[in-house]
């Protein structure tokens, strides 16, 4: 566990950190924001828990005139613990159901369609603004939703790292699945997140690439908090 001691400063502080399933950011993530203090938020469940509804209405997710009573029951009803990053509808916890895989794949298809993100984009930056000082993992955070954050980072890895770490998550919340699944779910998934028209996975132009194959998260989550420092977004009273 790292454990540095910061000082925050007064302005209102962002870090961004996108990447593909399977990267690692919404660990690395977590254990930033516990070191600094800050929340930490996953964007990425929002279209998961708008996958969820889509699914347990029988709806087909192309279907986007039911979008909209989906989106305001979300603005309502949605809710995210900072700490821990479990997911709530209300008082309903939905953290496990949404990693389900077909949950992610339909959440993938959702984000494709322009008009979701648009309207889902107020909302991701309503959970981040409420709070000084923000971790925030997802595919456009630091192009689309938080472009001026003073510090973004775009985690990579090789896709058979990513599918291994999907099957162990998979397999801790008692989902199982196979590896071949996952890779082939994976590629899919890459696919669409790279071509579609809207808010494509890429790395901002201003952002840090880290390749997480061959390093713990710790690791990562230590360099991210010393590129924080340099960027004077916190003060370091102590070595980590």
């Amino acid at each position: 566990m790292i454990n540095p001691d910061f000082n925050l400063q007064e302005k209102l502080k962002v870090i961004t950190i996108d990447g593909p399933a399977g990267s690692g950011k919404s660990t690395v993530a977590k254990i930033v924001a516990q070191n600094l203090g800050w929340i930490y938020v996953t964007t990425g469940a929002i279209y998961r828990t708008l996958a969820l509804l889509f699914h347990e209405s029988n709806i087909k997710v192309t279907d986007l005139e039911n979008t909209e009573r989906f989106i305001s029951f979300i603005t309502e009803r949605y809710r995210q613990e900072s700490n821990s990053g479990q997911v709530f509808i209300g008082e309903r916890d939905i953290t496990n159901e949404i990693k389900a895989p077909f949950v992610s794949e339909l959440a993938s298809i959702l984000a494709q369609e322009d008009f979701v993100r648009k309207r889902l984009l107020p909302i991701q930056r309503k959970v981040v603004l409420n709070n000084n000082g923000a971790v925030v993992d997802g595919r456009d955070m630091g192009t689309v939703v938080f472009p001026d954050a003073p510090l973004k980072i775009f985690l990579t890895a090789s896709v058979k790292e990513r599918a291994e770490r999907r099957l162990k998550e998979l397999n801790q919340s008692g989902q199982k699945t196979d590896i071949k699944e996952i890779l082939r779910e994976i590629h899919e998934r890459d696919e669409r997140d790279l071509n579609r028209t809207f808010s494509p996975l890429k790395p901002a132009l201003d952002a840090i690439s880290l390749d997480s194959t061959k390093s713990s998260q710790e690791e990562i989550a230590k360099k991210i908090l010393q590129f924080a420092v340099q960027k004077d977004l916190v003060i370091s009273q102590s070595e980590f």
